[in-house]
């Protein structure tokens, strides 16, 4: 016997930027100096790094760092319960009317147990079915894709999902084994920012009138047989060492966040485009249909060496696929929940509109997203 499936609805939307915003001049002031690095490091942050920042587009970022200890003054699961209880009370909910929690992040708060249950534990859930998805950026994607799938078979009546970014932690000074430091790890300080964001979804019945309702998600990975575009050592296979594995990654600098800046200006464009067509293509939509896309752009020169491809591939405007993180920076896989909200809260993002989130992940080269009809 077939089962009818239900629909799902976003009813609430949340987001949360930890402390004042930082502007370009203070970002080495308070994720602290690199003054011990190789010299040619250190000539890299005060040439490429500064035109870095004139051309980025990013005018304030946001850092879970006091700036005088540079101690981080949010962990991933404070950063989240912040854009939860934002989203919950945008949607009229407590945090006892969760019945499944999705938390994702490229980071934890310990390695046991899963963060999921620390935040399930700050918001007071008492109980709650609760799972954490490992990502960067694709990890909105594939919480909503597990929400959306769930909700519509009636297994729960609602699902929070939580995306937390706390890019500060790989890039404070004191992190770093600084004579170990390479150009790339240190350009990341002018990209990455701090973060959180939420979506709360609802099961509604078969005949419901479809007013803010998620119309489909997509998630992909097509780097199976590339080489990583975004790495950061310290887990189990730098632990393998018979002797002092600890002190081992601290002395290769391991540990450090690194990325492949070549492949993601050649690939990173053209992986997300691609990701968006196919999407559309899996969920039956026209991109003529949809008003509004929202990408996780970290640099407005990236958005600008696409946007032409992308307006002529998806039939759209330049006003339809704006760059928005010129006062939120770019907070990773939470950019696109940031967004959202803010486009929910200001009103930007009207009835009946449609909107595109999409994400690609430069890690192992995943793509994911959602549509929302509101």
């Amino acid at each position: 016997m077939s089962q009818t499936l239900r629909r799902v609805a976003v009813t609430g939307t949340g987001s949360f930027l930890p402390n004042e915003p930082v502007p370009n001049n203070r970002i080495d002031e308070v994720l602290g100096r690199i003054d011990n690095a190789p010299q040619r490091v250190q000539s890299f942050i005060e040439t490429v790094g500064r035109r870095m920042l004139d051309g980025g587009g990013i005018e304030t970022r946001h850092f879970a760092i006091n700036p005088e200890t540079h101690e981080l003054t949010h962990t991933v699961s404070t950063l989240g319960e912040q854009a939860a209880r934002n989203a919950l009370a945008a949607a009229g909910k407590t945090p006892k009317d969760v019945d499944l929690l999705l938390l994702s992040s490229p980071s934890y708060d310990q390695t046991t147990p899963p963060t999921s249950t620390t935040l399930q534990e700050k918001l007071g859930i008492e109980n709650c079915a609760e799972m954490e998805v490992h990502s960067n950026c694709a990890g909105v994607g594939k919480c909503v894709q597990i929400a959306y799938d769930a909700l519509r078979l009636g297994r729960y009546r609602s699902a929070l999902v939580v995306y937390s970014q706390l890019s500060s932690v790989y890039l404070r000074g004191c992190y770093y084994n600084q004579p170990m430091m390479s150009k790339t790890q240190a350009m990341l300080r002018y990209i990455l920012a701090d973060g959180a964001g939420a979506l709360l979804l609802e099961s509604r019945p078969a005949e419901y009138d479809g007013v803010h309702e998620l119309l489909g998600t997509f998630v992909e990975s097509v780097g199976g047989s590339r080489a990583p575009g975004m790495t950061a050592g310290g887990g189990v296979v730098d632990a393998a060492s018979g002797q002092s594995p600890a002190a081992k990654v601290w002395e290769h600098g391991s540990h450090h966040l690194d990325q492949d800046f070549a492949a993601v200006n050649r690939d990173a464009g053209p992986f997300l485009l691609n990701g968006v067509v196919r999407m559309l293509a899996s969920l039956g939509l026209d991109s003529k249909t949809i008003q509004h896309y929202i990408w996780s752009t970290p640099t407005l020169q990236l958005y600008k060496d696409n946007i032409e491809a992308f307006c002529d591939k998806l039939h759209a405007t330049r006003d339809q696929m704006k760059f928005r993180a010129a006062r939120t920076g770019y907070c990773g896989g939470a950019s696109i929940l940031i967004h959202f909200d803010e486009m929910v809260r200001s009103g930007e993002l009207r009835q009946s509109e449609r909107v595109l989130l999409h994400s690609v992940e430069s890690s192992k080269w995943m793509s994911a997203g959602l549509v929302v009809q509101w």
